[in-house]
């Protein structure tokens, strides 16, 4: 019974609350986002091993495009920073690589190439992003820097220079702009 009285004298409240709920579901549903979970940073020696985990949500046209040929290269963008308090800060190793998913038609299958330029072959597309999911030790440099607070950046990023010329010309259209945020943290290296 005094469910609903509060039902009936807050109908308002509970049904913005409803919508609100709704919208923001739709709203990352329709985000065409990568997840960046779990960043780790590890030091063998004077080498720094990153690992992350990694969600993609594709939407319809990417996935439309992917099987009519279109390949898609994403970017993966490490930074290794020094805090400067009274300048910029400073960029003590950057590290770039890419991975790529790619529909062929002849053999029916989607073939992915990963961090390390490894090469397979799956039925499933859900397959092929399981594959690229989990980056484990991947190798970004040494360090043999004598600061020990840094900051880590790591960013990914679908690579439109591989789209078809009319898709890179389109500026106006955001379908392709397809990336994470950026992700940081600090971590302490041993010297």
């Amino acid at each position: 019974d005094y469910i609903m009285k509060f039902l009936k004298k807050d109908s308002v409240s509970i049904i913005s609350l409803i919508l609100i709920i709704f919208f923001s579901m739709h709203a990352m549903a329709s985000k065409k986002t990568i997840l960046v979970n779990n960043l780790s940073v590890a030091q063998i020696n004077k080498d720094l091993l990153i690992g992350f985990d990694q969600e993609l949500y594709l939407t319809t046209n990417i996935i439309d495009g992917l099987k009519n040929g279109i390949p898609l290269v994403f970017d993966i963008n490490f930074s290794l920073i020094q805090g400067n308090p009274y300048w910029f800060d400073d960029k003590i190793l950057v590290k770039k690589s890419q991975y790529k998913i790619k529909y062929r038609n002849l053999l029916e299958k989607y073939e992915v190439i990963n961090i390390n330029g490894e090469k397979a072959f799956f039925e499933e597309l859900q397959d092929g992003l399981d594959y690229v999911k989990k980056i484990e030790r991947w190798n970004v440099g040494s360090f043999d820097g004598k600061n020990k607070n840094l900051l880590v950046s790591l960013k990914i990023k679908l690579n439109k220079k591989h789209l078809p010329k009319p898709m890179q010309i389109n500026i106006k259209d955001q379908a392709w702009d397809f990336q994470s945020e950026e992700i940081r943290k600090y971590i302490e290296v041993n010297n």
